[in-house]
Parts: C-alpha cells; structure tokens; sequence
C-alpha cells in the first residue's frame, strides 16, 4: 500500500508524467520506422521477421501509453476533477489521439485492407486514409510532454522537452519518409537504384528531397528557439536523435553525420545570437538549411562511390536550401505565421504615430501593444514610436526598450496589489515567455473571459503609466546635463 501511494506521488510530478510519456512515445515512433525498414529494405519484398517486430513495438507502446494516460484520467476524475482537468495541462489532447489512432488502426484492418487490398509496399501503404490518421495522431501523442512544457510556462527546454520535440521532428520525417534524402541519397554514386531512372529523375528527386529536410529542420529550430531558450547541444541532440530513427530506414548511418553537423551550427548561431536583443528567425532558418545542404554535400561527395552531382548543381541546391530557410524565417515570427501577425497589427494599428501623455488616449494601449507584439523582432520594435521616447534615442533604441518593457512587466509581476501582480503574470506569460495562446493563459491563471481581458488592458495601461515615468525622469537627467 505505501509503494502504491509511493508511485503516484512520484507520477504527480509533471516532469515525471512527462518522462513515462516520452518513453513509449519513443516505443512509438522507433516501431514505426523499424516497420519501414520492413518494407523498404528489401526492393519490391517485405522482410517479415522486421514488419512482425516493429508492429510488436508499435501496439505495445500505444497500449501502454493508452492504459497509463485513461488510468491517469480516471484518478483525476474520482478526485472530482473536471474531465479536461483530470489528465496534467496538455494531456487530454494526448489521450484524445491515442484514441484516435487506435480507432484508425481498427477501421484499417476491419474495413480499409479488406475492401482494398495492398498491391504494392510503398505509397500504396503508406497514404493511406487511415494511416494517414495514425501518423497525425501520433504527431499529437509524441508532442505530448513538448506541449506541457510549453504550458506550465517552462523557459528552458530541458532533455524531456527536446526528445518530444526530436521525436515530433521524427513522425514527420516519417511522413515523408519518400522524398528523404537520409534514406534516399539520389546524388551518391552507389545509390542502388540510380542506374534505373534516367538522370534528370535523379536531379528532380534529389533536389526535392534536400530542400523538404531542409524545410522540415529550419522549421523545428525556429518552434524550438521560439519557444524555449536553449542550452548548447539543443538542437544538436534533437537533430542527430532524428537522424538515427531516419536512418534505420535503409541502414544509412553513415549519414547521421551530416544532421551532427547541422545541429552543432545551429547551437553556435543561437549562442552567438544570444548576445544580441530578439531572437533570430530568418537566420536561424537560413542557418540550419544551408548547412543542411553543405554537410550533405560533403558527406555524400566524401563517400567511397563520390557523387554523380557536378558542383553547379550543388550550388543551386545550397542556394535554393538556404533561400527557402531565410523565407520561412521571414514568414514565421515567433512560431506564428506572419499573415496572421499583420492581422492583429492592422487591428490594433495606432491612431497616432506619436506617443502621448493624455491618460484617456486610445493610442497609448496600442502603442504598447504593438510594442510588446514585436519584442522578439528588433526591426519592427524600432519603428515603434515608444522608440523615439527621451533616453531611448540612437541605434539602440530598439534594445534599451525591449529591456525597459520586459523589466516593468517583471516589476508588476511582483507588486504588492494583486490586481497590479496579476496583469503583470499575464503580460509576462504571453508576451514574453510566449507561454500560449490567450485561452491557456486564462486557464493557467484560472481567469474567466471577462476577467482575463480587463486584466490585460489594465496591464496596457500600468505599462503606460510606468513609462511615463521613464520619459520623464529621462527628459529630467537630459535637462540637468
């Protein structure tokens, strides 16, 4: 009985919770690619002994997964919890998919295999409808604990956190597993299935091929580094983790170099960036595809059989890979699309281009607003006209009031009024540790809709007044000297 309570005190822990999840999603994910190294490896056959084994995986980890996270939801809701509050915040979602993908599994051996027999091993079997089904649900089980972390606010992604996101990184390469150029490398010259399509089939293929990894791995650093700070090794090890799982496909290991080098770059760019204010978007992306591209390059043109590639075409496909990244990075601003950004900025577009002192003016709160929306883009924050504030002139505008705003919003969240210390958590939350959307902020703080709003335009307001008082104790030193 002590070791019973034992136990789920020691699963109430959510790093805990998060770390028996992130193991049989592990389980997962690697049943699947063993699963198609069963189908893959052999041209045209399926080695049966691997297929057996990686369905064993698969079925046993979503099992257990499914058994531990409806068992965790039940003490939940005996504890007299509310249904999506019984699993820990991110959770309900995960069991949702599990659900989903064992639903999908039973329509496609009940009804999808029989009224379609599989004529073929490869994307006859892998799109699928209900397979299709399995892997987006499976993206939303193995992102699990990466989701969580993100909610409970966590500012430092930790290894729990990486292996969910390495792992998501994972079911998506496994969606395109056809067009990888890990498992199919078109420009090596030992490629076994180069001398059976005509050359520009070769090209086609593997260009396409570099610039989807390509695409797939600036977007995973820019989720990442949006979201969390990173140590040194972050991507690195969510980068090389993804290559092995890739690589089982076909037994390509000597590949994994090239995702070793990938990460270790994008670690430096982001250490090197860190010195400086915002955080890098489109040249963390241009970054991670370029090298991508290099390190493949070199990897393939180092091997025993060479490359069959002459170098005009790998320098288009660097230039293209790199230009693709750096476009990605221009078009997603801190995880969210910037289409979506223009939106909210065009709705909130100041009435007045100068900042103003009259307490009653609509332009204040959405000068701060646009102010704090662009916090982690320099560029746009130095057009602000909160810029051009006393003692915040000069080429560093842009930094000195991106850290006067981030040091208010902490001050509020300190203060002895609660009204004042809430409106502060909230501005901290979603604009600057960028916890979530508006709903989980409001779940998180236990707000109602009502409630939640007021709050965030007082906070509006309390930043306001506090740099009124910044202006005006600048304007006093400036009048002085």
């Amino acid at each position: 009985m002590r070791s019973q309570i034992s136990l789920r005190g020691f699963l109430k822990d959510p790093r805990t919770f998060d770390a028996v999840n992130v193991v049989l999603s592990a389980g997962l994910v690697l049943g699947a690619y063993i699963t198609a190294y069963a189908y893959v490896h052999i041209p045209g056959g399926v080695e049966a002994k691997a297929s057996q084994a990686g369905f064993i995986i698969v079925e046993g980890a979503w099992a257990l997964l499914t058994v531990f996270l409806f068992g965790t939801f039940a003490r939940g809701l005996r504890a007299g919890r509310s249904w999506n509050r019984a699993l820990p915040d991110g959770y309900v979602d995960t069991l949702l998919a599990c659900l989903v993908f064992g639903g999908a599994w039973l329509l496609d051996d009940a009804f999808w295999s029989p009224a379609f027999p599989r004529t073929g091993v490869g994307l006859d079997i892998l799109f699928t409808p209900p397979h299709l089904i399995e892997i987006a649900a499976a993206a939303v089980i193995v992102s699990g604990p990466l989701r969580a972390a993100a909610r409970r606010g966590e500012s430092v992604a930790g290894l729990v956190t990486l292996t969910s996101a390495a792992l998501l990184l994972s079911a998506v390469t496994f969606a395109t597993q056809f067009i990888n150029p890990l498992i199919d490398p078109w420009p090596a010259g030992d490629y076994e299935f180069l001398s059976q399509v005509l050359p520009w089939v070769d090209e086609n293929m593997g260009v396409a091929a570099i610039l989807a990894m390509a695409g797939i791995l600036a977007g995973t650093g820019l989720l990442l580094n949006s979201g969390f700070k990173l140590r040194p090794g972050s991507l690195t090890y969510v980068f090389t983790l993804n290559g092995l799982l890739v690589t089982v496909s076909k037994l390509h290991f000597k590949l994994i170099p090239v995702m070793i080098v990938t990460g270790i770059v994008a670690d430096a760019w982001v250490a090197w960036r860190a010195r400086r204010p915002g955080q890098p978007t489109a040249s963390l992306c241009a970054v991670i595809a370029g090298t991508f591209a290099v390190a493949y390059m070199l990897e393939i043109t180092l091997l025993p059989a060479g490359s069959v590639w002459h170098a005009p075409l790998w320098a288009g496909a660097i230039i293209a890979s790199t230009m693709l990244g750096w476009l990605m990075g221009r078009l997603l601003r801190s995880g969210v699309p910037s289409i979506l950004t223009l939106t909210s900025e065009l709705a909130v577009a100041p009435a007045e281009e100068r900042w103003t002192l009259d307490p009653a003016s609509v332009a204040r709160e959405q000068l701060v607003k646009a102010a704090l929306d662009d916090l982690g883009t320099p560029e746009a924050l130095g057009r602000n006209p909160l810029a051009r504030l006393p003692g915040l002139k000069g080429d560093a505008a842009a930094a000195d009031l991106r850290s006067a705003l981030v040091d208010v919003v902490e001050e509020l969240v300190v203060s002895a009024s609660p009204r004042d210390a809430e409106a502060g958590r909230l501005l901290l939350d979603y604009y600057v540790k960028k916890v979530g959307s508006h709903e989980v902020i409001m779940e998180r703080l236990h707000l109602s809709r009502p409630t939640y709003y007021r709050r965030l335009h007082y906070g509006f307001e309390l930043v306001a007044g506090r740099l009124d008082k910044l202006s005006e104790f600048a304007t006093r030193v400036t009048a002085t000297d």
